[in-house]
């Protein structure tokens, strides 16, 4: 991840990082999607954690507002007056 800050991408768990992966490949998904491949702590904590990190959005649809849907953010530069 060159120009990223990957620092703090390799400090999620791993739970986290297949997660964003998944997204990355097969997104946009919703949370009943990543329900269906993983268990539903591990996708909770894992959404917890990209969110709090700013790797992901996470949004409602317009026609129903039960469904999120999960988005990755484009990986941002780093910036290291940030830390």
């Amino acid at each position: 991840m060159t120009g990223t800050e990957s620092g703090r991408f390799d400090d999620l768990p791993p739970s986290a990082k297949y997660v964003y992966e998944l997204v990355k490949r097969d997104g946009p998904l919703t949370r009943q999607e990543l329900l269906q491949k993983l268990p539903e702590p591990t996708v909770d904590r894992a959404l917890d954690h990209l969110q709090n990190e700013d790797f992901i959005d996470k949004t409602r649809e317009s026609e129903d507002l039960r469904k999120v849907v999960i988005t990755t953010r484009a990986m941002r530069t780093y910036n290291p007056s940030r830390d």
